[in-house]
């Protein structure tokens, strides 16, 4: 738990007002930044305990205690104690709060796509999930496509140990408004992505399927349980780069 603490601090160093949401959807990213392929099949309830420890009771030193808690326009903040928040910084909470609620709220919907569309395989559950038969398997991370981008060596590295498992690595992030977020990505890591060899599907948890954005899986059985499967083929002809051409973010 240390481990993911101190990164989860590291991540909010600059921050003097969060939420319980904002605190969920950034401990979830500091198991993969921090635990590598031993996140794998890590018990989510451990993600409860370290949200608590920051703002109720530390668990640890590496904790950043946001002990005070303001409520406005229903929405829980929680600042330090040796600070009064400016304007600003409660914008930018509410910000943090209103994509990481986004996320959180959808995971429900998130389970019944992916279960369904590994229909037939057994389940570890965790933060990050596995799906397995006889022949092939799968680790499955949710996420927003901008922390993939933020975050990007971390996959790359749990891909590559999952790989020496015999595994693939499948991140599934949400749709969103406009397809900016998704260009951007494509264009800054996609041959990253592909060299690792991860899978990165998106789902619509109104519409309730899934789409390929980049890679497919080597079950060619489970293709048809995309409502458009040859998307990724389509979006990798039209915004293709060469390496050469990748911009760093």
């Amino acid at each position: 738990m240390n481990e993911i603490i101190k990164t989860l601090s590291e991540m909010l160093k600059e921050r003097e007002v969060t939420t319980r949401e904002e605190l969920e959807r950034r401990a979830i990213r500091a198991v993969i930044k921090s635990k590598s392929i031993e996140a794998l099949n890590l018990d989510y309830n451990l993600i409860e305990e370290i949200v608590d420890s920051y703002i109720e009771c530390p668990v640890s030193l590496s904790c950043i205690h946001f002990s005070e808690k303001v409520e406005i326009g229903g929405v829980s903040f929680y600042h330090l104690h040796t600070t009064k928040p400016t304007r600003e910084q409660f914008e930018e909470a509410y910000y943090e709060y209103t994509i990481s609620k986004r996320l959180l709220d959808a995971t429900d919907g998130l389970d019944k796509i992916i279960n369904n569309f590994f229909s037939g395989y057994s389940v570890k559950e965790g933060v990050i999930k596995e799906y397995s038969n006889n022949k092939h398997k799968y680790a499955v991370f949710y996420s927003l496509i901008d922390d993939v981008g933020e975050d990007i060596q971390s996959h790359i590295e749990f891909a590559k140990e999952y790989k020496k498992y015999d595994g693939e690595y499948v991140i599934v992030t949400l749709t969103e408004k406009n397809p900016n977020p998704f260009i951007k990505f494509f264009k800054n890591h996609s041959e990253k992505i592909k060299a690792a060899n991860i899978k990165i599907w998106v789902a619509d948890v109104d519409k309730d399927c899934i789409d390929p954005f980049i890679g497919y899986p080597k079950d060619f059985k489970l293709i048809k349980g995309f409502k458009n499967p040859k998307l990724a083929s389509i979006i990798n002809s039209l915004w293709r780069v060469k390496v050469d051409d990748v911009v760093e973010v």
